[in-house]
């Protein structure tokens, strides 16, 4: 039987010959991305460090101490210069640590990735 003039043409492909295919048209698309993976990292690496510097809820700008009465107590600081003001604050602490963590997380895996990247490593497997 001839069909558009090749005889015993296969329409069907085995299973494994269609997952191989796949797997290389997938490596090929990870080699294409890799710039959009550098700018995602870089974008993201900026914001964790930017939350980092500047957190919500500002810095400390002065020591902000109460002498109290004046029997020779030792000031009480509510806050420190330079620190962030939702550290001190016991309902926010919580929040506070987490956005702490989440933001070191994320810089140090989008860093890990930017090295990654610019180091040359292939994507995929030869």
């Amino acid at each position: 039987m001839e069909i558009n003039g090749q005889e015993g043409h296969r329409y069907e492909e085995s299973s494994s010959e269609w997952f191989v295919k796949y797997l290389k048209r997938q490596g090929d698309w990870l080699e294409k991305t890799r710039g959009n993976l550098m700018v995602t990292a870089t974008v993201i690496a900026g914001m964790s460090f930017q939350v980092m510097v500047n957190p919500p809820g500002g810095v400390w700008q002065s020591d902000n101490c109460s002498f109290g009465n004046q029997t020779g107590t030792a000031p009480f600081c509510k806050g420190r210069a330079g620190t962030a003001v939702l550290e001190y604050e016991s309902s926010k602490r919580i929040a506070y640590i987490g956005m702490i963590i989440s933001s070191t997380v994320s810089f140090s895996t989008s860093m890990s990735l930017i090295l990654l990247v610019i180091s040359g490593i292939r994507l995929r497997y030869q």
